[in-house]
């Protein structure tokens, strides 16, 4: 899965939730910050990362993925799965 596919897959996801906010697909750009926009509760994010790992395949390590910057924003989701960091 390229990075592409895994912002469509996340934007599926948050589909619902994001139209109830009155946010089309346009506004999740990377530096979207999930959490602090509102988009998403912390469960709700946690959920969210649940879900990809169940699409992706394999379990990523959240921990280590909230000491960096940027860690709940939509560019630091696709990173996370991409890149591992």
């Amino acid at each position: 899965m390229d990075r592409t596919e895994l912002r469509a897959l996340v934007q599926e996801k948050l589909g619902s939730r994001s139209r109830r906010l009155g946010l089309d697909g346009t506004a999740l750009k990377d530096d979207f910050d999930l959490v602090r926009s509102g988009l998403l509760d912390s469960l709700g994010f946690v959920d969210l990362i649940t879900d990809l790992e169940g699409a992706f395949g394999r379990q990523v390590e959240l921990e280590k993925a909230f000491d960096r910057a940027g860690a709940t924003t939509l560019g630091g989701v696709l990173d996370l799965f991409l890149n591992g960091r």
